[in-house]
């Protein structure tokens, strides 16, 4: 499993890194315009990432816009149901905003949503819930 962080904060970068380093290879960038440029590159060099952990709040372009791109670039490519990028939204804060934007606003863009904690045995969980398994 090819997999791809997208968070502002560097130390949830590396958590989210460290676990799941286990199952493949993993990058991470800062913000959603270099996700956005990270999955075209991915794209185009045939080795596409097959999850994303995205957060929801971010300085340039947020969760929900980078969401909508990449499910947009994924139409205009053609790329079958099947191999679309699977994605987990997270967010560090469980307010009702968080809550309400990313159910009703981007419900049908990702995959499931995860509440950033120290215990990342639930986000192990959701990890095996969209089928992936430690390689």
């Amino acid at each position: 499993m090819k997999s791809l962080v997208v968070d502002d904060e560097i130390i949830c970068r590396k958590i989210f890194e460290k676990v799941l380093l286990k199952y493949g290879p993993c990058d991470s960038v800062k913000n959603g315009t270099e996700a956005i440029e990270a999955y075209k590159a991915s794209l185009d060099n045939g080795c596409p990432y097959q999850l994303m952990i995205l957060d929801v709040v971010m300085p340039d372009l947020h969760g929900g816009q980078v969401l909508q791109l990449i499910r947009d670039l994924e139409k205009e490519k053609g790329i079958p149901e099947i191999d679309k990028l699977r994605i987990i939204v997270t967010s560090a804060a469980d307010t009702w905003f968080n809550r309400e934007f990313v159910t009703k606003k981007l419900n049908f863009l990702y995959e499931t949503y995860f509440i950033k904690s120290p215990d990342m045995n639930e986000f192990i969980e959701k990890i095996h819930e969209l089928g992936f398994i430690i390689d």
